[in-house]
């Protein structure tokens, strides 16, 4: 892999990762179509690295407010930890949001540990990121129907067995064409939040699972790495942190007067275009 290949499958894995028509489908099939080298998949995780720092530089401040309140307020209630009543616990908005995103992140923690490395070998191929793009687009759709008929809530009035169902969607990510973002904000639909929220909720979500996820992974395979490779690598990983940045504003903003419909079809046709490459192939 030269450096320019590095630098179009970061800026794909940041632009990607965030808006709703997966990235884990385009990095397959990028390299398929344009005759690439196949990449090892110590590249992929270290895409993840650009993307988990877009993420910690985007929301920051929500992150220190929501981690400095939830440490501050567990040690003040250390007595009544010890003395297990749990029912005298209080905590602040911020600090319930911080617990809901833990309890958000066990579904993905738990199954994808258990079934990551069974995805990652079995579903790699065109036909199976058509199927799943299909899938994901239903998805959408689906919620872009349900947010009609609901009526809404907003994250501070998420509950935790809400918040713990959008969890679940997150897990739908391992397959290579749903889209953990498509899937996380149809799941915060379902569950009653606005687009804009879900978008915020689905990002603070994946915060622990995607920084969590590319470190281990880049501990697991860093033995795989060669030094032809290092400088590649260096600027994928740059590439998919600017990429990944701009795609979380633009979301957000997109998010707050505009419906999913855009991402819908563009999904659509890129099955269709890759249905079609199938079709050529064989």
């Amino acid at each position: 892999m030269n450096i320019f290949q590095a630098i179009v499958l970061g800026l794909i894995q940041g632009i990607t990762e965030f808006l709703p028509i997966s990235s884990s489908a385009h990095l397959i099939v990028v390299p398929i179509i344009f005759k690439w080298p196949q990449y090892p998949l110590v590249f992929d995780v270290t895409l993840h690295l650009g993307t988990a720092l877009a993420l910690i530089i985007f929301f920051w401040k929500d992150l220190f407010v929501i981690v400095n309140s939830l440490i501050k307020e567990t040690w003040a209630q250390r007595q009544v930890f010890l003395k297990k009543n749990f029912k005298s616990l209080e905590f602040s908005g911020n600090s319930y949001l911080g617990l809901k995103i833990l309890v958000g992140c066990l579904p993905a923690l738990f199954l994808g540990l258990l079934l990551k490395n069974y995805f990652e070998n079995h579903f790699r191929e065109i036909p199976d990121t058509i199927v799943f793009l299909s899938i994901g687009s239903a998805l959408l759709f689906a919620a872009e129907i349900f947010l009609k008929k609901i009526q809404k809530v907003s994250i501070k009035n998420l509950s935790f067995v809400k918040a713990f169902v959008i969890g679940v969607f997150q897990f739908f990510a391992l397959f290579p064409g749903i889209s953990r973002s498509g899937a996380t904000i149809s799941g915060g639909i379902f569950t009653g939040l606005n687009r804009e929220d879900a978008a915020r909720f689905s990002f603070l979500l994946s915060v622990p699972v995607v920084v969590g996820a590319a470190v281990l992974e880049l501990a697991t395979s860093i033995k795989l790495l060669n030094s032809s490779m290092v400088i590649p690598m260096i600027f994928g990983v740059l590439a998919s942190f600017v990429s990944g940045i701009l795609a979380i504003k633009f979301l957000l903003n997109f998010l707050k007067g505009n419906k999913l419909y855009i991402f819908i079809i563009y999904r659509v046709l890129l099955a269709f275009i890759l249905l079609s490459f199938v079709r050529v192939s064989f």
